[in-house]
């Protein structure tokens, strides 16, 4: 296996932070770490660049145990979610710092920061300074600067969080095509799920220091593992109602039936009928917040062109096969 994570532990004092992780990573792979803050994703991919210091466990690249190296001898390219950048050097500069320091020839280094730039698509900005640049422009150059030595992992700590919703989508766009073409093992940190379905090969999804399921978009949206990541992972409604929950299979013990909002067939003659709460208009969709039953339901509405009202009284079905 390419990058292993071998029983990975951090504490900070009583708080254990990342508890006993286990993972494979094969090489060329696009990993996003996924969950909500203080769920110990950044912690751990911090422990994997050599930033933090392990209390208990193994991180292994290709085999090799990299305990006791540090951050910068582990050829580990980093982009953090400020940037980071040096305010009194140009792109250019920027981007050659990390060759410099390694003690690339002049030639290369400057063969090698034209190739960045090219790269990134800022070519044409090599001769000017971070504050010249938009957000999503100084991203690209952080980028840039950590692909520059060749490292053998790509490791990104929610690099698209300061930026606006429009850049955020170009350039996880462009980081997705970038890391295809480069094939370089990438490990992304976010608590986006959008961003994590969109890019990610795999996803993470981690809990209380835990992994609570690794697996494709697919797989954890459609078949969670736990209630966590259920919830977590897209919109999801928990029948807990009677009413709703009469006729469908519901087997003795701890079992919860939910149902994706999307899934619920808004319907003239519907088996089930509730009141409306609130209303979202978002073009093609309508999210409605329904009482139903004594509970609060999510459902979404594709495509109907009559905006419903609070008040509304709406009939609609729950399919057995989508619960």
């Amino acid at each position: 296996m390419f990058l292993s994570l071998r029983g990975v532990t951090k504490r900070f004092g009583s708080l254990v932070a990342v508890d006993h992780v286990d993972l494979d990573l094969t090489e060329g792979e696009f990993v996003c770490f996924l969950g909500p803050s203080g769920c110990g994703k950044t912690t751990l991919l911090r422990l994997i660049a050599g930033l933090e210091t392990l209390d208990d466990g193994e991180v292994l690249l290709e085999g090799t145990d990299l305990a006791g190296l540090p951050a910068r001898k582990r050829n580990f390219g980093v982009v953090f979610q400020s940037y980071s950048l040096f305010p009194n050097m140009t792109v250019a500069k920027n981007i050659a710092y990390g060759l410099e320091c390694r003690k690339w020839p002049e030639a290369k280094i400057e063969a090698r920061v034209a190739e960045m730039l090219e790269l990134v698509h800022l070519s044409t900005d090599a001769g000017k300074y971070p504050h010249e640049l938009s957000g999503g422009m100084q991203q690209r150059v952080a980028l840039a600067r950590a692909l520059a030595p060749e490292p053998a992992v790509l490791l990104l700590d929610e690099p698209l969080s300061a930026l606006d919703a429009k850049v955020r989508e170009s350039l996880r766009g462009e980081i997705s095509e970038l890391q295809k073409r480069l094939g370089i093992t990438t490990i992304m940190v976010t608590h986006d799920q959008d961003e994590a379905m969109e890019m990610a090969d795999r996803i993470v999804a981690l809990n209380r220091g835990r992994i609570e399921q690794v697996g494709s978009a697919e797989e954890l949206y459609w078949d969670p593992a736990t209630r966590f990541v259920g919830e977590f992972i897209g919109r999801i409604n928990m029948l807990s109602s009677p009413d709703l929950c009469a006729g469908l299979d519901k087997t003795a013990g701890e079992t919860v039936l939910a149902i994706r909002p999307e899934h619920i067939v808004v319907a003239d003659r519907g088996a089930h009928s509730g009141t409306v709460r609130n209303v979202a208009f978002l073009g093609n969709i309508m999210r409605l917040g329904v009482e139903a039953g004594g509970q609060d339901l999510e459902i979404e509405v594709h495509g109907r062109r009559k905006r419903m009202r609070v008040g509304d009284t709406v009939t609609f079905d729950l399919p057995a096969d989508r619960v």
